[in-house]
């Protein structure tokens, strides 16, 4: 996570910083990636980088967290404590939506996306170098899943842990699918997929008309 002082500089000038690395990260991908060349580009010296980041895999979460969750959540309408029975797989779908929107529309998001889809199984891990990347992931998932089933849209009767470990596992499969696959599908193909992805991840979360009763 960036630093508090990081939060201290001009919304323009976060922007540019991000940019810039999202842009390096979707052409090298993280490990290819250059901290370097992003510092240069962003005119940042070494040790202005690490009073804002404690190092690249600390940045690259960073620019994930912004253009992923935060961009896409706030072009999607996503407030998850706004969110009512009515609204809530609606905006889950149109959140997924607008991330294919952003890929097609801006190329370098499409390649930032693919740097996460390549990303090794073993970065994943709880001491793996982007940890707090899929943490995150998981916080703000256990949230979205918790209000659905506050507002008797998601079931109740598996383990929360269980569900949560499904879907990262749905997720990662997915991701890796799409990575292999995104550049051969058009528009209409892609949110067809995406459509129907939502459909079956629905169906397969909605409360069991057993544990209604």
């Amino acid at each position: 996570m960036p630093r508090p002082r990081f939060q201290k500089l001009s919304p323009s000038r976060r922007e540019q910083i991000l940019e810039t690395a999202a842009k390096e990260f979707a052409h090298h991908g993280f490990d290819g990636a250059s901290l370097n060349h992003i510092l240069g580009a962003a005119g940042l010296s070494k040790g202005a980088a690490y009073y804002y980041f404690d190092d690249k895999a600390d940045l690259f979460t960073a620019v994930v967290q912004h253009y992923f969750f935060e961009h896409l959540a706030n072009d999607a309408g996503l407030k998850i404590d706004a969110l009512d029975a009515a609204s809530y797989w609606p905006t889950f779908a149109e959140l997924y939506r607008q991330a294919i929107l952003h890929m097609r529309e801006d190329p370098w998001m499409s390649g930032l996306a693919r740097a996460v889809w390549k990303l090794p199984h073993e970065a994943r891990r709880q001491d793996g170098p982007l940890a707090s990347l899929y943490a995150f992931g998981r916080t703000w998932l256990e949230g979205l899943l918790a209000r659905g089933q506050q507002l008797g849209v998601v079931r109740t009767d598996l383990p929360t842990d269980l569900v949560i470990a499904m879907l990262m596992a749905l997720d990662e499969a997915t991701d890796h699918w799409f990575g292999e696959h995104f550049d051969a599908l058009g528009s209409e193909r892609t949110e067809e997929l995406v459509r129907r992805l939502m459909e079956a991840l629905r169906d397969m979360l909605l409360p069991r008309p057993e544990a209604r009763s």
